[in-house]
């Protein structure tokens, strides 16, 4: 899907993304994300300078990190290509120095080579798996500004009752309430969790780009994964 129509749909979603998200996931998506920040936290030392948040949307991993950590020092880029979305992000973080937006595009980004310690990812990488570029292409260019990277992405259920469940949820959810909230958009999003990889074969796709160590910690009997890659 070209970055332009991504951005253009979360740039209509913007000012009700957080009320939509959480509310047709239950609030299962704050406890997965919740889980990120946890882990970001855990991995941030006192020596840390600069995390990247990629597909940041309205800041809400960046903010949590930020709030939590020990570290006052480091810097957290809120990285997007929608400027609606980022809009919210500015204006949820309360203009803190150490919190600073980027509108752009992961493909080709302005950054030096490994200049931040951790990137951050959540729900973004679907949209990268079926975005203008291969998906390696992106993953290279995140390998390539940070020394570690950790992702939530949704997967795929091993149990065959439990995926049958979560399936016919996705498409409750997705399908039918999303073609209330966000028609422009509902059947792609959904599209783009049932062709992701599961946490298994995203493991194989990071070693590929680069990455020696590639940790998966699965999360609501696996429908959802965090990574944690790095070399």
């Amino acid at each position: 899907m070209e970055l332009r129509k991504i951005a253009k749909a979360f740039d209509i979603l913007s000012n009700a993304y957080d009320l939509i998200s959480y509310t047709m996931s239950f609030g299962v998506t704050i406890w997965w994300r919740n889980k990120l920040i946890k882990e970001s936290i855990d991995n941030i030392k006192s020596e840390t300078n600069y995390l990247l948040d990629l597909c940041s949307g309205t800041g809400d991993i960046a903010i949590g990190i930020y709030k939590k950590s020990l570290n006052n020092n480091i810097k957290i880029i809120g990285f997007d290509a929608s400027f609606g979305m980022l809009l919210k992000f500015k204006e949820k973080s309360q203009k803190k120095e150490n919190l600073i937006p980027i509108l752009g595009d992961i493909a080709q980004m302005p950054f030096k080579d490994k200049i931040f310690d951790i990137t951050t990812m959540s729900f973004g990488a679907r949209s990268l798996f079926e975005g203008e570029k291969d998906f390696n292409h992106y993953l290279k260019e995140i390998y390539r500004t940070s020394k570690k990277l950790l992702n939530l992405e949704t997967s795929h259920p091993k149990n065959p009752i439990i995926k049958l469940l979560y399936y016919s949820y996705l498409y409750f959810v997705i399908i039918i309430l999303g073609s209330i909230f966000f028609p422009h958009y509902n059947k792609e999003y959904y599209r783009t969790i049932m062709s992701f990889p599961n946490e298994e074969k995203l493991s194989d796709i990071l070693k590929k780009a680069g990455y020696k160590q590639v940790k998966a910690k699965p999360l609501f009997w696996g429908m959802a994964a965090i990574h944690i890659a790095y070399e």
